[in-house]
């Protein structure tokens, strides 16, 4: 039986600690700290957009094998990758590295299949390729992870915002291919685009075709590898 308090005022613990508490069974309980963090870790793996990644793949890994750097970084314990270009797509996704040589494991934010949804989007923080990039999932639902196909495509990240845009900086293409359409949302014609091979650092020479308002069709007369190229497209100012 439940005994009410009827004392006025509050309680000083005098910074000790209420040990052994339940889990709350109603609004008005007191919650355990363990039934809060399992609340709070819960909503936030369900978000679409997850904490961020230090590096991303450039190529397949093996999964069961890390290697000791991603994308030309040394990664440490700890680091969360994203495993975009895996030759099984089933296995792409957020992962956490432990060591070299040690299996990666998918991150506890998306590991799940409610956690892992269409429009999922991840921030890559480092890399030769891919810092400073994001990625947003495009496979369509339901998702089983570990099962389902997962495509990630560059998120546009242009400068301005909105209308005023002038710019769009991305890597790809994302399947290899002697053609590469680049959709920068730039709403012109007008553009300047450059194409540099991400290893070397060169630029190369590519035929360039304002196909659209919104694209530039990129053809190359060899195959294109697998984001392996840094596209920039400038929009020109109007005269």
């Amino acid at each position: 039986m439940a005994t009410k308090r009827m004392l006025a005022g509050d309680y000083d613990w005098g910074q000790g600690h209420l040990k052994n508490v339940g889990d709350a069974a109603s609004d008005t309980d007191v919650p355990s700290w363990g039934q809060v963090k399992t609340l709070v870790t819960g909503a936030v793996s369900n978000l679409d957009f997850k904490g961020s990644v230090r590096l991303a793949s450039t190529g397949n890994v093996n999964v069961a094998s890390a290697p000791a750097t991603l994308d030309g970084i040394t990664l440490a314990a700890g680091n969360r990758v994203l495993l975009k270009n895996q030759t099984a797509a089933a296995q792409n996704g957020i992962y956490v590295f432990t060591a070299s040589g040690a299996a990666l494991t998918r991150a506890p934010d998306a590991d799940a299949n409610t956690e892992v949804t269409p429009g999922l989007w991840v921030v890559v923080e480092e890399g030769n390729a891919n810092a400073d990039t994001a990625w947003w999932l495009t496979t369509d639902g339901p998702i089983t992870v570990g099962t389902t196909a997962l495509t990630f495509s560059p998120f546009p990240l242009t400068s301005g915002g909105g209308d005023s845009s002038t710019s769009y900086d991305t890597v790809g293409p994302a399947t290899a291919g002697n053609t590469w359409v680049v959709t920068h949302d730039l709403g012109t014609k007008a553009i300047v685009v450059q194409v540099w091979d991400v290893a070397t650092s060169e630029e190369i020479d590519v035929h360039k075709a304002a196909t659209t308002d919104d694209t530039v069709t990129l053809t190359a007369g060899v195959t294109l590898a697998q984001n392996a190229y840094r596209v920039v497209v400038f929009a020109r100012p109007a005269i």
